[in-house]
């Protein structure tokens, strides 16, 4: 019987306690239940607000062509002696690119040097001659009409003189041709003749083109022609080069394309690093108006942005609204600078499925 008893007691005494444990744990799931769920948020579903550059520009596309090139032609006949570059080959102004046959050429020039010679030495004895007759005309000698007569064949042969003089500069300038010379700074892209070759006069020998300055043609409709002037930067990606490129439009031709209400722009580009070429397609944008130490964010980022702007923001490990002022937009960029928020915060990248403002929200591990 005692033993019943004290069997009683410690079944009563483990009945409480388990009663006790079942209160306490429904206690602490109700606080568990109660207690809001973060959502955690990836590393794409957020960013840093920095300060930074935007630009409002208009895109354009277009190739590269050269602003100065040069055709080199034979100035005089003849056959070509040797050629001295090749395609390719970087040139200098007044390099010899070519001769051709020029004997006959230098037989001419010393002729007609021969023949100023001795005209020359003619007309200083013919030059004397006639100041004696000047003297003998004030001593009453001779008549004023036979002093005339001989002046004026004087005056004749100094015009023929004259005339021998330019035949021998013509001369000696058709000899100078004959060697060949870059007529600027650049690289031979075309030759077109070679030794033994016979050339005509005007015959296309090379082309040279000068790579150290580059221009982009590109067009722009009519209705943003108000928003250009000359000046203005241009930034530009160029096919087959890695990084990005500056120039500036130099140039906005003031009549339309024919068959069209558009306008063709011309953007300078120095090269003198030679890593663009000709003929490279581009593509790019001028800056039309920029911005720059402002909070730069996407545009996905901006709700209502024409009217009142705001953006969500993790303020205390919950979305916030934030309001903003829209400074400057890219629609090229997809990027806008904005007012309102400062370095640092952590802002939404765009809206969040699923969510609502005050939502609670972890950020990701690391950020």
């Amino acid at each position: 019987m005692p033993n019943a008893r004290i069997s009683l007691l410690l079944a009563a005494i483990l009945a409480a306690s388990l009663a006790g444990c079942s209160k306490g744990g429904d206690t602490k799931s109700a606080k568990d239940a109660k207690k809001p769920v973060s959502r955690e948020l990836a590393r794409t579903d957020i960013l840093t607000a920095k300060p930074g550059i935007v630009q409002d520009s208009l895109p354009f596309t277009g190739s590269l062509s050269a602003q100065s090139r040069s055709l080199v032609s034979a100035a005089v006949e003849g056959k070509t002696l040797d050629v001295r570059v090749r395609e390719g080959a970087q040139v200098k102004r007044g390099q010899i690119l070519a001769t051709l046959d020029n004997e006959a050429l230098r037989q001419n020039v010393a002729e007609q040097e021969a023949q100023v010679a001795n005209t020359q030495s003619r007309l200083k004895l013919a030059r004397v001659k006639l100041e004696k007759q000047r003297e003998l005309l004030q001593k009453g000698f001779i008549s004023k009409l036979a002093f005339d007569e001989l002046e004026s064949d004087y005056n004749v042969k100094v015009g023929e003189f004259k005339v021998q003089e330019a035949a021998m500069a013509r001369a000696r300038k058709q000899l100078a041709d004959t060697v060949v010379r870059a007529p600027i700074d650049g690289v031979v892209f075309e030759r077109k003749t070679n030794p033994g070759e016979q050339v005509a006069m005007n015959a296309q020998l090379f082309s040279i083109v000068d790579l150290s300055v580059l221009e982009v043609t590109a067009t722009v409709p009519a209705r943003l022609m108000g928003a250009l002037h000359t000046g203005m930067a241009a930034n530009f990606t160029a096919e087959g080069q890695g990084g990005d490129f500056a120039g500036k439009l130099e140039r906005i031709n003031p009549v339309a394309v024919s068959g069209t209400r558009n306008f063709a722009i011309y953007v300078r580009v120095d090269n003198k690093d030679g890593r663009l070429r000709v003929g490279q397609f581009v593509k790019g944008k001028i800056v039309l108006r920029e911005v720059r130490d402002e909070i730069v964010l996407p545009m996905t980022a901006v709700q209502d942005m024409a009217s009142n702007s705001w953006v969500e923001v993790v303020e205390n490990g919950k979305l916030a609204k934030r309001p903003v002022q829209v400074v400057l937009q890219s629609e090229v960029d997809r990027q806008v600078a904005v007012k309102g928020i400062k370095p640092g915060e952590v802002v939404i990248a765009a809206m969040l499925l699923g969510t609502k403002l005050g939502d609670a929200v972890a950020l990701p591990a690391k950020h």
